[in-house]
């Protein structure tokens, strides 16, 4: 029997967490630890760390702050923001995270999902879209944190991303953060149709 995993999104941003509309305005919500806490307490079956201001800033997520993630964390865990080479995602590793998600990076540069897959294991990566629909129909995908608008559909793209070594997909509807509005189940279907990977 197919089992669905519940996989709470934190975003991060100063060391801190916080909540989106629409990718805009964040406010800030709590701090990490005590969320993993309340999580490790619900028996989440994994966890998702943002940093939301890694990849305009061209840094990736502190250290520091996944080293102590992975302490407390008693669930595998994921973490994304700012990455765009082997040796960033060799590090968020090496300080405890199980999974990356990289997101404006394999739009511009799809091969270091295929590096990194080879490299690590294709379950360790996460290939993430933030996807806007158009006002006149259909969707495109965004990049640096839903600034800048790439003229990708996704509905293509989700193909090139499994061929390029994608473990997971991992969907953001812009519109749609933050608003309590529910999934867009049309989208998601189009997409679970076309790819092999979850």
């Amino acid at each position: 029997m197919f089992r669905p995993r519940v996989i709470p999104c934190l975003l991060l941003k100063d060391l801190g967490l916080v909540k989106t509309v629409k990718f805009k305005n964040p406010r800030y919500v709590g701090d990490p630890m005590n969320a993993i806490r309340i999580f490790n307490k619900k028996k989440a079956d994994e966890l998702i760390f943002l940093d939301i201001m890694a990849t305009n800033e061209n840094r990736i997520p502190d250290i520091e702050l996944i080293k102590n993630i992975g302490e407390e964390c008693m669930m595998p865990f994921a973490v994304g923001g700012g990455i765009k080479s082997m040796k960033d995602i060799e590090s968020i590793f090496t300080a405890g995270a199980e999974k990356v998600v990289i997101n404006t990076c394999a739009i511009s540069n799809p091969t270091i999902l295929k590096k990194a897959s080879l490299h690590f294991g294709r379950q360790s990566i996460i290939a993430a879209i933030d996807v806007k629909k158009k006002t006149f129909g259909g969707y495109t995908i965004y990049t640096h944190g839903g600034k800048n608008s790439t003229g990708i559909d996704p509905i293509e793209y989700v193909k090139i991303l499994e061929e390029y070594g994608a473990g997971e997909i991992f969907l953001n509807l812009i519109d749609r953060d933050g608003t309590y509005e529910g999934y867009n189940i049309e989208l998601i279907k189009s997409i679970t149709n076309l790819v092999n990977i979850p």
